[in-house]
Parts: structure tokens; C-alpha cells; sequence
């Protein structure tokens, strides 16, 4: 696109010399932003306090919605688990111990804990080593059977696979599930792990290791008892949801959209993941007709939601008790996470609390806004198969958004 074109489209979104925008002259004007820039682009707005709808474009027709997904699943999560909820990690042991030694197995055993790290890590190796063991005879197991044998999403772009934000998910996670290698050019970078459970249990054995445990790793006979050892707690799902919404993190969102399938149903598998949200999100008030899950990220261009649906979850959230689970999670404008640089205005630096989302070809922005001394906004734009820049097509709704901020009935 041209450099003309971006000064042209944002031209096309302030309000004129007479005054502030209408809503009716902020919808003509996205518009025709993307008459030029092309694609297809859906929006709705409705006033925070009574729900009555202020613009509305297409918003009953589906759009592939990248991480505006996130939102459907911190409602899923936050209905069925509740804000307070924490995952957890176990460690277990077979086998006896005997004279420092355990004649058995250390099993590590996952709960669906996205943020399980170093820190949880040592803790085991201290209940390890307070029951006096200094050597293992028999192996160190990862288990992350627990929310099935899926590993990536349905959709998901095969040359993404090995990028760190495309890790796999499953029962039992490490340190995000990626891991840091050097290219042939000396360069480092950031890779997804190709299995988490056993990075899980070779980090354990190392860490045993360092802590002066010993572990021999051989096949030891035992009556197949296991016997708890330590466990480990992950924050609470107020707390897991920043970096999900606020980082736009897929781990910690494919986890979560899982984990909440899992404890009601019993299954945490893709499939039992999209029925049980989708039961979930009916429960909150919201159309689900059109509405495909595929998975909890976002990551799968197969997803579609309508803005309508979009703002329907966000307004369910701001009535839910969890309210207060949300707002501190999602990115501001101007100040944090991947609005950090987005929105700087004066008019919206630090009123809009709002989730991105990206793929190729797909921009978004779905949330509040905050109208000092005027009635505060729900909002959802979500733009399609554009042709421009994806900087100018974020541009685009940024500048939409801040006309939204001084527009008028």
C-alpha cells in the first residue's frame, strides 16, 4: 500500500472541523476505509449500561476472529472453574525406600498447569530429598495423560508448529512448553518443545540431579502403588488469565479452555473442549448459532464468531460476579500488553481494556471503552482479507476506536 494511503485512511476516521463524530459518521467511514483497503470487516457497538446497540456493521455475520477467541475462553473458564481455582502438579513415587535409596519410579504427573516452572520444580526436589532419598533406582516419568493424547490444534498452520507461539498443550507443561536453540548462523531463538512431558521429566531428573540426588534410571520391580510425594499449586485463574488475555499467551488459553472441559465432563479433548464452551456460553446468555470452536487460543483459522457474540461475552462478564477477574487482565491502550504502543491518544490512553487479535489477513479488537464522564462502551471490530498492511489495518480500528471515544447519538 502506498504511504499516501494511511494518512488517507486515517483521514477517513477522525471527525471533521464542526465537531465530534456521529456513530452513523464513524460506521460510513470505516467503511469506506475498507472499500480501499478491501476484505470484509464487522463491528458492533451498544452502550456499556443498558446494551442499547450504537453502530452496528455486519455484525451478525461470522468472522475468523485470531485471539478474540481468548475472550470465550475466560468466560468459559471463569463460569466453570471460578477466579479462585488453582491447577496442580503432583509427584508421586513407586517403589520403597530404603537406605536413601528409592527402589521405584519418580512419576511427575500434570494437572493442566500452564505456567509450571523452575520455581514449582525445586519445591518437588526438596519433598524428594526430605524423605531422605539420594538415590533413585528406577526412572523418572513425565505423565500428561490426564486431559488426553491431543497435542496441537485442529487448523492449525503446519509451518507455525515449531514456533513458540504454536506449543504444544497437554496435561503437563514446562516452562511454556519452548525451548531456546542456536541456528546455523550462531543466532538464538525460540522454539516449541516437541514433547512437554518428557522436557517436564528430564528437567526434573536434572534438577534431582544438582540437588544431589542420583538417578540411576533403571527398571526396578515394584507392586505398581504410587505414593504421593509433593504437590505443586499454579496461581489462581484470575492471575492465569493476565498473560492469556493481557500477552495473548496460546498456552495458557489452550490450557485453560481444556482444563475446563476436563473438570466438568471428564474430558478434556478438543471436541469435548468446543461442547462444553459452547454449554457454557449459552449458560451466559450468548447466541451460539454460527459460533465455531476449535480451539481456545484462536491460533485455528477454522474458528468463526460474530461481533454480536463477541460483545454478548463481554457483556455477560461485566454482569458476572467475576467481573473483577477481567478487567486487570485485558490489555490497555497506551500502557500495557500487546496495546502497549496502541491507542495512545489522549482520548483513550488508558480507557480502552480491550483483546487484540492477529493472524494473516486477520485484524481485531474486542472490549471497553472508557468515556470519562460519559456513558462507557462494549465494543467488537473484527476485519478480514484486507490487502493493506496489517500496521495500517490495525491503524484502521485504532483510529475507529478513538472516534468511538468522542462520537455522538
Amino acid at each position: 500500500m502506498l504511504a499516501g494511503s494511511t494518512a488517507a485512511a486515517c483521514g477517513m476516521l477522525r471527525g471533521s472541523a464542526d465537531g465530534p463524530p456521529t456513530f452513523e459518521g464513524c460506521a460510513a467511514r470505516l467503511r469506506a476505509t475498507v472499500d480501499a483497503f478491501g476484505g470484509r470487516i464487522g463491528a458492533l457497538v451498544v452502550d456499556a449500561d443498558n446494551g442499547a446497540e450504537l453502530l452496528a456493521i455486519a455484525a451478525d455475520e461470522g468472522f475468523v476472529p485470531a485471539s478474540n477467541v481468548k475472550l470465550l475462553t475466560a468466560a468459559v473458564a471463569l463460569h466453570t472453574l471460578g477466579p479462585g481455582a488453582t491447577l496442580t502438579t503432583r509427584l508421586l513415587h513407586t517403589g520403597d525406600v530404603h537406605a536413601g535409596e528409592l527402589r521405584g519410579d519418580l512419576i511427575l504427573r500434570g494437572g493442566g498447569d500452564p505456567s509450571f516452572a523452575a520455581d514449582g520444580l525445586q519445591l518437588l526436589v526438596q519433598a524428594v530429598r526430605s524423605l531422605g532419598v539420594r538415590r533413585i533406582a528406577g526412572r523418572v516419568r513425565g505423565d500428561d495423560r490426564w486431559l488426553g493424547g491431543e497435542h496441537r490444534g485442529r487448523g492449525w498452520e503446519w509451518d507455525d508448529l515449531d514456533q513458540d507461539y504454536a506449543a504444544p498443550f497437554g496435561a503437563l507443561c514446562w516452562e511454556g512448553n519452548v525451548t531456546t536453540v542456536v541456528d546455523a548462523d550462531g543466532a538464538s531463538r525460540r522454539v516449541a518443545v516437541a514433547d512437554p512431558g518428557a522436557a517436564a521429566a528430564g528437567a526434573l531428573a536434572a534438577a534431582l540431579a544438582l540437588g544431589g540426588v542420583e538417578v540411576v534410571g533403571g527398571d526396578v520391580a515394584t507392586d505398581g502403588l504410587e505414593h504421593g510425594l509433593g504437590t505443586v499449586h499454579s496461581a489462581p485463574i484470575a492471575t492465569l488469565l493476565q498473560p492469556m488475555l493481557r500477552d495473548s499467551d496460546n498456552l495458557y488459553a489452550e490450557q485453560l479452555w481444556r482444563v475446563a472441559a476436563k473438570v466438568a465432563t471428564g474430558d478434556g479433548g478438543s471436541a469435548s473442549a468446543a461442547a462444553h464452551a459452547e454449554r457454557e456460553l449459552c449458560a451466559l446468555g450468548v447466541d451460539t448459532i454460527g459460533l465455531v470452536q476449535v480451539d481456545g487460543s484462536g491460533l485455528s483459522r477454522l474458528a468463526l464468531a460474530r461481533p454480536r457474540q463477541l460483545v454478548a461475552v463481554l457483556q455477560a462478564m461485566l454482569r458476572a460476579p467475576y467481573r473483577e477477574a477481567v478487567w486487570p487482565a485485558l490489555p490497555v491502550g497506551g500502557r500495557t500488553g500487546t496495546l502497549r504502543d496502541r491507542l495512545v491518544g489522549a482520548a483513550v490512553r488508558g480507557h480502552v481494556h480491550a483483546k487484540t487479535g492477529t493472524l494473516t489477513r486477520v485484524a481485531a479488537l474486542s472490549g471497553y471503552l472508557e468515556r470519562p464522564g460519559r456513558t462507557p462502551l462494549v465494543f467488537s471490530v473484527v476485519w478480514n482479507d484486507f490487502l493493506c498492511d496489517p500496521a495500517e489495518a490495525q491503524l484502521t480500528i485504532d483510529q475507529f476506536v478513538a472516534a468511538l471515544a468522542t462520537a455522538r447519538p
